[in-house]
């Protein structure tokens, strides 16, 4: 991971994390669609949210991350996506 991607992955975790208590009722176990450090989209499926941001995003700079109670470090999937 670049020096790039790990900040796009850090600055949109921090961001989810401050959000998570305003959209967990709303959107628990759904997957958020990140982008410099905004919540996008919300999808039933990782890979819904992952096409997504595939097809908006053409540098791959995004994050994915479970709505849950606490956040959860989704290993590929909370981490800036790329090819």
């Amino acid at each position: 991971m670049t020096q790039q991607q790990r900040h796009e992955v850090d600055r949109n975790y921090h961001a989810f994390t401050r959000a998570l208590s305003t959209i967990v009722q709303q959107h628990r176990d759904q997957f958020v669609l990140m982008h410099d450090g905004a919540i996008i989209a919300y999808f039933d499926k990782p890979g819904d949210a992952y096409r997504e941001g595939l097809s908006r995003y053409a540098d791959a700079m995004f994050s994915i991350q479970e709505v849950t109670d606490e956040p959860i470090d989704l290993g590929f999937w909370s981490h800036a996506a790329h090819n």
